[in-house]
């Protein structure tokens, strides 16, 4: 039964995508556009990489901090707790939904500061930890920066690679964790 709601969920949250998809050439353009905004890459991924090297240990320890409705990211896939096994097959859908998903993100959650805590705070129905949601406040507050200077589709790109990096890494984490 829970591997129903999980599959049902996981369709639910990557259904709507399915439905932009005469957007998607629009959508490649938009990034295309941004790409210069790549430069900033290394500050979102080291930002990234020093909390999981310093910070996720101690945080998710915290009881409240620690908390997370699923216990892993259902973007991953609704198997993304059997491994990469669980994940992989669910990688191309993921990749599309990003190329939708990240720009709405951005077009909407980018316009002031409220707006960046809510979408922060909206990944916790994602299944991340409440932990993770506070360290992509100052991610979303930098997303804001690049939308504020430059416009929508630099932050796009750069949020869109970002989430790349992430999800590599993620999978590189199965094969190199013993």
């Amino acid at each position: 039964m829970a591997d129903i709601f999980l599959i049902i969920f996981y369709a639910v949250m990557v259904g709507p995508s399915l439905l932009l998809v005469k957007e998607t050439k629009t959508r490649l353009v938009n990034l295309k556009a941004g790409k210069k905004s790549l430069v900033f890459l290394p500050l979102t991924v080291a930002g990234l990489f020093g909390y999981v090297l310093f910070g996720l240990n101690f945080l998710s320890k915290v009881p409240v901090l620690g908390w997370s409705w699923l216990g892993y990211n259902i973007a991953l896939g609704p198997y993304a707790n059997e491994g990469v096994w669980g994940v992989l097959p669910f990688l191309p859908l993921l990749f599309y939904m990003l190329v939708h998903v990240n720009y709405f993100e951005e077009f909407y959650f980018r316009k002031n500061s409220k707006r960046v805590v809510i979408w922060a705070f909206l990944h916790i129905v994602m299944g991340v930890p409440v932990h993770v949601a506070l360290v992509l406040l100052p991610l979303g507050f930098f997303y804001k920066h690049i939308y504020d200077k430059y416009d929508v589709n630099h932050s796009y790109a750069l949020h869109f690679a970002t989430n790349i990096v992430i999800i590599f890494s993620s999978l590189a984490s199965f094969f190199f964790t013993v």
